[in-house]
């Protein structure tokens, strides 16, 4: 078993050491964000939080949102955004309304519409239009610079020309791991078996050099975080490679799906009774929550009640704005973004990836299973270097032995 995991290790290494460095980058950049509690417009926070909630032409919650003043407690909702509406169609006659929405602009409650291509924000009290920096800001670009996401180009092997298909060394390096870690494990297995027979039964037992000994030791005491993050990264790897032999099959549509116009113009006959839904679908999921925004849309022919919430993680919660019933960022009907596991599923993977879907704990718990990694990387590295040269005295140069 042994040869296998050195073959592997030999054919492999650069991949498998480039993939758990940069994971590893990645990963500490967020840390870094996280524990020093970096304000939501912080390069790499805002790179962390991109998609959480949705592709861009899905997104509602953007930077500006985290540390925005929620709505007064006493606002008419229904009555604001028909007077936001009306603020909208009188500006913009005849092009028709794509969204509504009530946030605020600074200390101010305002109202934003978007009428056609054109997107305008009034102040409720007056109804005078605010500047445009009152707008919600347009989702990130990829090419967005951030140390995050330099690891992640980096991770994604984004280097090599050959574009989304790049994630395919993804793939690889991560069967590699997983050849690596089963191999390693079976090795230990078939060892520990052989010790037990002459009663040495220690899980934990001192051998060889200290790279060799802690090699052993840190394989088994973080045994699941490793197999936690190995089947997670498989998962996200084979999201993305199938979202690329998906485009093969069917044909890329051209424009990203994710940036699609999935709108269908807004009535204001409905305005009043969307929002009425939607605001007791939240206050039945998140009980004395107050709201930060509340936007009514179409999207994808679903009437949408989008609220960005008040609470710790500034929540966004997608509602059927006519039956009250939660939405998903996969639904029938919404845009075909070509991944395995769609779009909902590929977020869940990521917070799985991350930790993050245990809240800090789980953060760091990856974040030491990661460098659990890098030290697995190098001690495995050192140690079939001490071997080999210890081999090679004696006449036997191979690079492969059992």
């Amino acid at each position: 078993m042994l040869r296998w995991h050195r073959l592997c290790a030999l054919l492999t290494a650069l991949l498998v050491v480039h993939i758990i460095w940069t994971g590893t980058g990645i990963q500490l950049a967020d840390m870094r964000a996280l524990v020093t509690h970096a304000p939501a417009t912080d390069p790499d926070m805002e790179k962390m939080w991109q998609h959480h909630a949705g592709p861009p032409n899905f997104l509602v919650r953007q930077a500006p949102d985290f540390a925005a003043a929620p709505l007064p407690g006493g606002i008419d909702y229904a009555s604001e955004l028909e007077k936001t509406a009306a603020l909208g169609r009188k500006a913009a006659p005849g092009a028709p309304m794509k969204l509504v929405e009530l946030r605020m602009a600074g200390t101010v409650p305002a109202g934003h519409v978007q009428m056609g291509d054109k997107h305008l924000i009034f102040d409720l009290a007056s109804g005078t239009p605010l500047p445009e920096k009152f707008l919600p800001p347009p989702p990130l670009p990829y090419e967005f610079a951030a140390p995050r996401q330099t690891f992640k180009r980096l991770h994604r092997f984004a280097f090599i020309p050959i574009g989304s298909w790049s994630t395919t060394f993804d793939l690889i390096s991560g069967i590699a791991l997983a050849i690596l870690t089963v191999t390693g494990f079976i090795h230990y297995y078939r060892v520990y078996r052989a010790r037990a027979k002459m009663k040495r039964n220690d899980l934990f037992w001192k051998g060889g050099s200290w790279w060799r000994q802690l090699h052993r030791w840190l394989s088994l005491g973080s045994a699941a975080l490793l197999v936690w993050l190995l089947v997670t990264g498989l998962l996200l790897s084979i999201n993305n490679v199938g979202q690329n032999i998906h485009w093969l099959i069917v044909g890329h549509p051209g424009k990203s799906p994710e940036q699609k116009d999935m709108s269908s113009p807004l009535s204001d006959g409905e305005l009043a009774s969307m929002a009425s839904t939607s605001i007791d679908a939240f206050h039945r999921a998140e009980p004395d929550t107050a709201l930060k925004v509340l936007r009514l849309r179409y999207f994808a022919g679903y009437a949408q009640g989008v609220i960005v919430a008040a609470d710790a993680d500034t929540t966004q919660l997608v509602f059927n704005a006519k039956t009250g019933a939660r939405m998903t960022m996969s639904e029938p009907g919404y845009p075909d973004v070509g991944y395995v596991f769609e779009w909902e599923g590929n977020q869940v993977l990521k917070r799985l990836h991350r930790g993050d879907s245990l809240g800090m704990a789980g953060r760091w718990l990856i974040t030491l299973g990661a460098l659990a990694m890098c030290y697995l990387a190098i001690s495995g590295l050192v140690m079939y270097y001490q071997d080999w040269t210890r081999r090679r005295r004696t006449g036997r140069g191979a690079l492969i032995w059992k």
